[in-house]
């Protein structure tokens, strides 16, 4: 396995962690929780960057890469929907983008196609991760002072309708490119 596939691995094995120092309270528990969010978010763009730069790509990180995106990300919207931060009408549309964009991913791999992520759809990572990272920071700021977060907070909404706006264009536009797979027999 090589370093991309590692890092890839390594941002799947964040989530127990991130939602441990999320749910569970301890003395600065939120500043925890923004490392690890950190640490996960940026290995995306560190895998993928080694991975072109080496030319390591392969079908396995062509394929878990987007999932370990997936699943760190719908990680940190489940705190937000038990948090009470994020809509879960928001929530739930980009999660269903996420299965189909996922089902239509499999249905390529079945006739021998592996579907990259594209732009459209690295610019939904980006949004949900910079939004749901930006509550985060919030509640670790709000461990060190009395400032009112509530700005962050309402910004962080808007961000997360945003996120979901991108996500339902996005999930059409993979639908739309995959078609010809569903279609065939």
């Amino acid at each position: 396995m090589n370093l991309p596939n590692k890092i890839t691995i390594f941002r799947l094995v964040m989530i127990p962690v991130l939602l441990a120092t999320a749910l569970i309270e301890f003395p600065f528990h939120w500043c925890v929780t923004v490392l690890v969010y950190f640490l996960g978010c940026v290995s995306d763009t560190v895998d993928g960057n080694i991975a072109r730069k080496r030319n390591l790509v392969t079908d396995f990180g062509k394929l878990m890469d987007p999932l370990a995106d997936k699943a760190l990300v719908m990680t940190a919207f489940v705190i937000m929907v038990s948090l009470g931060y994020c809509d879960v009408v928001c929530f739930s549309l980009m999660l269903a983008r996420e299965f189909l964009v996922s089902g239509v991913r499999m249905i390529a791999v079945t006739k021998g196609e592996v579907i990259a992520a594209n732009k459209f759809g690295k610019a939904k990572t980006f949004l949900q991760m910079v939004s749901t990272g930006l509550v985060f920071f919030s509640f670790a700021i709000g461990e060190f002072t009395a400032i009112n977060t509530d700005t962050l907070h309402i910004v962080a909404f808007v961000l997360f309708w945003i996120a979901c706006v991108v996500s339902v264009l996005s999930g059409i536009k993979y639908t739309k490119d995959g078609w010809y797979l569903i279609e065939s027999k």
